[in-house]
């Protein structure tokens, strides 16, 4: 199982919810690879992250 950290805090908003913030540290397991992005995620809350953003808003762990 691989696991990601954020290196930048991201925000995360969805239309009529209020906007999710998740810190930058925060580590994050991979629970699946899509062809340029992977599914990230830890209790209960889950978003795609782009391979195109390795090293500069997450690295992997």
């Amino acid at each position: 199982m691989d696991i990601i950290e954020l290196l930048e805090t991201i925000t995360l908003e969805k239309d009529n919810l209020e906007p999710i913030t998740v810190e930058t540290g925060r580590l994050l397991k991979v629970l699946m690879v899509n062809p340029s992005s992977y599914l990230v995620g830890d209790d209960g809350l889950s978003f795609i992250i782009n391979f195109a953003d390795e090293n500069i808003k997450w690295k992997k762990i």
